[in-house]
């Protein structure tokens, strides 16, 4: 394992210098958290790896960390971090929100994952990919950038390195980044292509065993654990969830069980949007929420809006029993 890593090669910043006293400059050490199984930590600092076990005295941390440690690699202290997406990751400078422009578009969902990365208080870029796969891909990136006129917006095509180029100014050296996006948003095949060294780049490099941090030909740090690409928009939405509850109690009225709400006979939502009891902008959203794909024959739903509907489903059944009692 290559030990010759600097502070700055690992994403340190004038936010955390800060933070140190005079100690910590001249007789502490400083180490990033890369890694975690239970309660033990992987950390890298200058001095290269070591392992740190929690205890009771210690602060709840996450991969992305800074921490101050004696010279024996003994805890002392938790940095206050620059982000953090609780019990994910920490110090995370931009997040690439993905979105594919082919039938998985959501624009829902982006306007979900933006909330998400500002309560994290890092900053976003969304990136849309699969343009080859879409006839109205302008229309729809401007969609996306009517949510915020600062937001910034790019179409690139995941597999092309000559694509990403717009995505440069975020992966300078010490910085950052991770990505958010459901399957299928091309997640996988964006960090492939930017992992080859090209333009003179370097050789990526991961931190630790796990892997969770690498550092990219760009010299940016690739920030990719387990359970932020496992992370699903229903852990954080649970409030968004009880403003459709009534919906979803609607569809259990509808005459067909797999009904679309698209104009079929006996549709509850539609009867309530023609008697004024429902606004069609709030059905609008609700089935952007939904992200269903129909075939020919079933209705099928993404992995992580399924957990909505469930979760919609429980909150349903939470308040009809609060009202029997």
């Amino acid at each position: 394992m290559d030990s010759t890593f600097t502070l700055l090669d690992l994403g340190w910043q004038a936010y955390f210098q800060q933070q140190l006293s005079l100690d910590d400059l001249e007789s502490n050490r400083i180490a990033r958290i890369c890694s975690q199984k239970g309660s033990n930590y992987e950390l890298i600092s200058e001095f290269g790896l070591f392992s740190l076990e929690s205890d009771s005295d210690m602060p709840s941390m996450t991969v992305g960390d800074w921490v101050i440690t004696d010279t024996e690699h003994r805890f002392l202290r938790l940095l206050e971090s620059s982000s953090i997406f609780e019990n994910n990751a920490a110090n995370i400078d931009t997040i690439f929100i993905m979105c594919a422009l082919d039938q998985h578009f959501n624009l829902a969902l982006i306007k979900r994952y933006l909330e998400l990365t500002h309560n994290a208080q890092a900053d976003a870029v969304v990136v849309l990919t699969k343009a080859d796969r879409c006839e109205d891909a302008t229309e729809k990136r401007a969609q996306v950038e009517k949510l915020d006129p600062l937001l910034i917006v790019e179409t690139v095509n995941a597999l092309e390195a000559q694509s990403l180029h717009c995505l440069s100014p975020f992966l300078k050296k010490g910085k950052t980044v991770a990505l958010l996006g459901t399957v299928g948003s091309g997640k996988s095949a964006l960090i492939n292509t930017l992992m080859q060294t090209t333009d003179g780049g370097k050789t990526p490099q991961s931190i630790g065993d796990s892997g969770a941090l690498k550092i990219m030909p760009s010299g940016a740090i690739l920030l990719d654990t387990e359970s932020m690409r496992e992370l699903q928009l229903a852990e954080f939405d649970n409030h968004a969830l009880g403003s459709f509850a009534d919906i979803i109690a609607l569809e259990k009225q509808c005459k067909f069980s797999d009904c679309r709400h698209q104009g079929e006979p006996g549709c509850a939502i539609k009867a309530a949007v023609s008697n004024k009891r429902l606004g069609e902008r709030r059905v609008a959203d609700f089935m952007l929420l939904r992200n269903e794909d129909y075939d020919d024959n079933q209705v099928t739903k993404s992995k992580p809006q399924g957990k909505f509907y469930r979760s919609a489903q429980s909150d349903v059944r939470a308040r009809k029993h609060s009202a029997t009692e």
